[in-house]
């Protein structure tokens, strides 16, 4: 290459390189791999314009810098660039998916499903300090889930077409002193309560298939599903305005109020004594958001764990005061016994067995007197070095009482969870 144009190339580049250390300088911001491309290019400039004498340079044409630097403009207004140097943001979620095998005593089939029981999801969580031991933020959280467990059933592997629904949308202020206040679309106080398990089992005394149909002995429809028979009474999402307390010994006191004057209540407890581990909340729900349905709810649940064998119990249990007359009061009480131990070098191996016992958990009269058992095994693989699990869940539904007999129905799920 001549000399000249040697040069041209030199003070071409020597001159954008100043421009872009000028404006690594005016936005130094941490962008670690922008500023270091740019000290790349100031030295290539540097290296090119050494052996060029000034009145060769003198000779070029202004403008012959130009392409570069538009170009150069275009890249700096397309680079992605944190919109807020104040509050941190966090992205978080997980993908839940299974092969969910399924048998009402009458038909049988395999559905690809998202396992609804800790779904697919994903989460955008801001925090700034604003003044020492007071926090502000936001969480907003979107469910994603094709074909949820709790939607599919017999004739459709879909389910609701209500695949993306928000969880969690919500700001709140944090004092370590008084604790924590949130408001907007959250869990309620009771949200969980029925649901403390120590052990990774991935299950608990949630029903995850409340959408399938209960068959009669003879094949017909029952006309109530699953659903309608088991459930566990725990809380729930709403639009509400919930308080925190901070933790005094372990415990931490909830409450929330919102539409329809939905209201509840929890006390929560979590402690390592020497070598047992243990965690417990009971809760109290009052909840009018249903016409026609209004109830009042008293449940909790309670797990130990004894750390160094790994083994594991876990416990709940609620009542359901219907406010109409002709409605009984309805029971449930779940159990739940395992071992969490790393039997193998990928992570911990979980290997359980369950429980549950529902009675007249629902107000519908037609279904008073009508019982369901639940027993169910499973087994839970974490791989840490992916943050992923793997495991298969097997359960069989019992129905008895009412004027009918009623089939099995029974379940087979295998899935992973992968999180990030």
């Amino acid at each position: 290459m001549p000399l000249r144009n040697v040069g041209a190339l030199g003070l071409c580049t020597g001159k954008v390189s100043a421009a872009l250390w000028e404006s690594s300088a005016e936005s130094m911001d941490g962008e670690l791999m922008k500023t270091t491309s740019r000290f790349a290019l100031a030295a290539a400039g540097l290296l090119f314009a050494g052996p060029v004498m000034p009145a060769k340079a003198a000779d070029l044409d202004a403008g012959c810098c130009a392409d570069l630097e538009e170009r150069v403009s275009e890249l700096e207004a397309t680079t992605a660039r944190k919109g807020n140097r104040v509050v941190s943001l966090q992205v978080y979620g997980q993908i839940n998916k299974a092969l969910l095998l399924w048998d009402d005593g009458v038909d049988s089939d395999a559905f690809i499903v998202d396992n609804d029981q800790f779904g697919s999801r994903l989460g955008f969580q801001g925090r700034v300090t604003f003044k020492q031991g007071w926090q502000a933020g936001f969480n907003m959280e979107l469910d994603i889930q094709d074909s949820a467990t709790n939607r599919v059933s017999q004739g459709d592997d879909e389910g609701i077409n209500d695949e993306i629904k928000i969880r969690q949308n919500y700001v709140f202020i944090e004092s370590e002193r008084w604790g924590k206040i949130s408001l907007g679309q959250q869990s309620t106080a009771t949200d969980g309560i029925n649901e403390i398990v120590l052990g990774n089992s991935l299950t608990d005394s949630k029903d995850l298939f409340s959408a399938f149909k209960v068959r009669t002995k003879g094949g017909g429809d029952s006309g109530f599903l699953v659903g309608d028979l088991v459930d566990n009474l725990d809380g729930d999402r709403n639009d509400v305005v919930r308080y925190d307390s901070p933790s005094v010994y372990g415990f931490i006191l909830t409450a929330a109020w919102g539409d329809n004057d939905l209201a509840d209540i929890a006390l929560r407890f979590r402690k390592e004594f020497n070598s047992i581990r243990v965690a417990a909340g009971i809760g109290y729900q009052s909840d009018s958001t249903t016409e026609g349905d209004e109830k009042q709810i008293l449940s909790g649940s309670f797990s130990a764990m004894h750390v160094p064998t790994g083994i594991y119990v876990a416990l709940s249990g609620g009542q359901v005061q219907f406010d109409s007359a002709d409605a009984d009061d309805g029971t449930f009480y779940y159990a739940q016994l395992g071992i969490e131990k790393k039997f193998l070098p990928y992570g911990s191996t979980t290997i359980y067995g369950e429980y549950g016992h529902y009675d007249s958990i629902s107000a519908v009269a037609s279904l008073e007197g009508i019982e369901a058992e639940r027993w169910g095994f499973g087994v839970v693989q974490r791989i840490d070095s992916a943050a992923l699990e793997v495991y298969a869940n097997a359960r069989v539904y019992s129905f008895s009482g009412g004027t009918d007999d009623f089939e099995d129905f029974s379940t087979l799920m295998i899935g992973s969870r992968i999180k990030f």
